[in-house]
């Protein structure tokens, strides 16, 4: 890290109503490291979409589950990583999160997605999503750039 940098790491249990507390402590972060309103909107969206995914189905709403997020800022990124020891992601449900899922008809509600979207989403307004997954548990590396 150089004089620039900063990194800060946060620790929640894995419940459903800590997640809003959360998307809040990131979206003032992601401010206070310099990204534009916009940017700062779409960094939490898509932490809360992500960390909601591991605490329904990584832990499967089972509250003794620990997610670690830590928060890497340069002069040219802000780095959001989430670190579970959940139920991995399915091994291509990342690649298979290609946006298609947004393709419905807005006038015919039968052809509305009624889940699935998560992914997409977080990769629509993220400039790199990566996963890995391992002994070590499941890594979730979000970056927007600034």
């Amino acid at each position: 890290m150089t004089v620039n940098d900063s990194q800060i790491k946060l620790t929640i249990m894995a419940r459903l109503e800590d997640i809003s507390i959360l998307g809040v402590a990131i979206r003032t972060l992601a401010a206070e490291y310099g990204l534009e309103m916009m940017a700062c909107t779409e960094v939490e969206l898509a932490a809360v979409e992500a960390i909601t995914n591991v605490v329904k189905y990584g832990y499967a709403n089972q509250p003794q589950g620990v997610i670690d997020v830590t928060l890497y800022s340069n002069p040219e990124m802000l780095v959001l990583s989430l670190h579970d020891q959940g139920v991995p992601m399915p091994e291509d449900a990342l690649n298979n999160a290609d946006g298609s899922v947004f393709d419905y008809d807005i006038d015919n509600i039968e052809t509305w997605p009624t889940s699935g979207m998560g992914l997409s989403l977080i990769k629509a307004v993220m400039d790199d999503v990566q996963y890995m997954s391992g002994e070590a548990g499941n890594i979730l590396r979000l970056v927007k750039k600034k």
